[in-house]
């Protein structure tokens, strides 16, 4: 029983509390004002990345499969 509270309860009370925290303080206006991050953010940054994302993790097989095709060529 300890065990299931070491690995499942614990971490669950303490989002829940960091939650409260951070719900509190930006109802007392307190809370951190992220506007001059967001404002740096553009979509085609965000397109940009997700696409290098896609790129990173395609090419390997393709790379892969052309390897394999070349080599059958030369039999």
């Amino acid at each position: 029983m300890l065990n299931l509270f070491k690995k499942a309860v614990a971490p669950l009370a303490a989002v829940v509390t960091g939650l409260f925290a951070v719900t509190s303080a930006n109802a007392a206006g307190t809370g951190t004002d992220f506007s001059s991050i967001a404002s740096g953010i553009d979509a085609s940054t965000i397109v940009t990345a997700i696409v290098a994302m896609g790129a990173i993790m395609i090419l390997p097989g393709v790379a892969k499969w052309g390897a394999k095709k070349l080599a059958t060529f030369f039999g």
